[in-house]
C-alpha cells in the first residue's frame, strides 16, 4: 500500500457554548483535517487541534511545515503490513520552522498536532483497507502486552467549566442524577474563590463522587500550598497544572511533598517533557491528548513509560475536537489499561454541529461502547467538511 494523495483542510467548530478557564476562553475551535487516500482508493481521516500555549503550534504553523513535507519517507514510501506502517510512522517528523518558538522545539513537541493529523489519517485508511479496527494498531506496538486491557466499554468523566454559579450547580446535580463517577471543576479564574466552590460541589454530588480540579496554569507553587490545605478537605484526587509551564521547576519533588496528588498537561506534551517529569518529580499524573503528543503512536510510548515509573495516567482531549479525535481516544481508551480518568467524546453536547455522520457522544453515567468496524469505525461527512474549511492543502501528489 501506499499513499495515493493527502489533503489538509482548516476547519472552524463553533461551540454550542463559550468555555472559559484560567488560561483561555472560546466560542470557536479550529481543528486541522487530514484525508489520506492510498492507492486502493481506500480513505482515511485525521485530526489535530493546535493550541500555541501548548505545543507552541498554530494554524498558520502546521500548514508551513505541511508545505515543506515535499513527500519525505515514510509518507513516499510503500507498506504492506501494519508492522511496517508502525516502523515508518515512528521515522515521522515534521520539518523545522526557523520562526518555531525555542522552548518547544527544545521540549520536542514543536510540530506534535501536525504529526498527529497526519498519523491518524495513515492508521485510520490503513486498518480500513485491512478490513480490521483500529485498535489492532496496539497490539503491535513495543512491549503492548503489559499495557493492553481490552474492553467492551468506557467510562467518561463529567467536567465543570468557569459559568455561572446556578448553572454549575445545576450541572453538578444532573451529573450525579445521571450516574457519573468521576468529575473535573476547573478553578483558579481571578476573583474566584475556589473553596467555596469545591464545598459546594462536594456537597451536590455527595461522598461517592471522584473529584479532581484544574487550574490551567493560574497559580505559583506559594498559592499551590496554600489552595492545597483549602481543598484538602473536599478529598481532591488530583490537581491539573497548576503552575504555568515555564514555572515547571518549582514543583521540583512534588511528588513525596505535596497532600493532593499534582496532574502535568501544558507541561507534559513530549517524551522528553516525560523523563524530566519522572526525574525531578515534578507530578503524579501524566494528562495525555493525542493531539498534543503528536498522535496515538506517542501517546501509546508515554503511557508505557509512565507505568515503568509508576506514574498514573489520564486519557484527556482537546476543547473542541471532532468526532474524529473523539474517535481515536475511544480506541485508545477501549485498548489501553490503566487509565485513571478519561475525558472526551463531548461532540452533541458541545459542538454545534460534527463533521462525522454518527453519534459517538457519551451517554448516561459517561458510558460509551468501544467502536467497531474497520478504522476508527466513523465516516466524514465531506460535504459539510467543506462547508466548514476555510483553506485548504494537497500535500500529495
Amino acid at each position: 500500500m501506499r499513499i495515493a494523495r493527502l489533503s489538509a483542510y482548516q476547519v472552524a467548530v463553533p461551540l454550542r457554548r463559550k468555555i472559559k478557564h484560567a488560561s483561555f476562553s472560546r466560542s470557536e475551535s479550529q481543528s486541522i483535517i487530514v484525508r489520506c487516500e492510498l492507492d486502493d482508493g481506500t480513505t482515511g481521516w485525521g485530526e489535530a487541534v493546535p493550541r500555541e500555549y501548548v505545543t507552541g503550534e498554530s494554524v498558520l504553523s502546521v500548514f508551513s511545515q505541511y508545505e515543506k513535507l515535499n513527500a519525505q519517507s515514510p509518507l513516499s514510501s510503500s507498506w504492506n503490513t501494519l508492522p511496517e506502517l508502525l516502523a515508518l510512522l515512528q521515522q515521522l517528523k515534521l520539518p523545522e520552522l526557523k520562526e518555531a518558538p525555542p522552548e518547544y522545539v527544545h521540549r520536542g513537541c514543536f510540530g506534535n498536532a501536525a504529526r498527529c493529523a497526519i498519523e491518524l489519517s495513515l492508521l485510520d485508511a490503513a486498518t480500513r483497507a485491512m478490513q480490521t479496527s483500529l485498535s489492532a494498531i496496539f497490539t503491535h506496538l513495543d512491549s503492548a502486552r503489559e499495557l493492553l486491557q481490552p474492553q467492551k466499554s468506557v467510562r467518561y468523566s463529567a467536567v465543570l467549566t468557569s459559568m455561572r454559579p446556578i448553572k454549575q450547580y445545576s450541572l453538578a446535580a444532573l451529573y450525579r442524577l445521571t450516574g457519573f463517577q468521576h468529575c473535573k471543576v476547573k478553578v483558579g479564574l481571578p476573583d474566584s474563590d475556589d473553596r467555596a466552590l469545591l464545598r459546594k460541589i462536594r456537597l451536590i454530588m455527595g461522598r461517592k463522587m471522584d473529584l479532581r480540579v484544574d487550574a490551567n496554569e493560574a497559580w505559583t507553587r506559594e498559592i499551590l500550598d496554600r489552595k492545597t490545605e483549602q481543598l484538602a478537605p473536599f478529598r481532591i484526587s488530583a490537581i491539573e497544572q497548576p503552575v504555568r509551564h515555564t514555572d515547571i521547576t518549582s514543583l521540583k519533588n512534588i511528588n513525596r511533598l505535596q497532600q493532593i496528588p499534582v496532574m502535568l498537561d501544558e507541561s507534559l506534551c513530549s517524551l522528553e517533557d516525560a523523563e524530566t517529569a519522572i526525574s525531578e518529580g515534578y507530578c503524579d499524573y501524566f494528562n495525555l491528548r493525542i493531539s498534543k503528543l503528536g498522535g496515538l503512536i506517542p501517546t501509546f510510548q508515554i503511557a508505557q513509560r509512565a507505568r515503568q515509573a509508576g506514574f498514573e495516567y489520564q486519557l484527556g482531549c482537546q476543547v473542541g475536537e471532532t468526532g474524529i479525535l473523539s474517535a481515536a481516544g475511544r480506541h485508545f481508551a477501549a485498548a489501553v489499561g490503566g487509565i485513571a480518568f478519561l475525558e472526551g467524546s463531548f461532540d452533541r453536547y458541545l459542538l454545534t454541529e460534527n463533521i462525522i455522520n454518527e453519534e459517538i457522544s457519551f451517554g448516561r453515567g459517561g458510558l460509551a461502547p468501544a467502536l467497531s468496524g474497520p478504522g476508527l469505525g466513523i465516516t466524514v461527512n465531506e460535504e459539510r467538511l467543506r462547508l466548514q474549511s476555510r483553506k485548504q492543502l494537497q500535500l500529495i501528489p
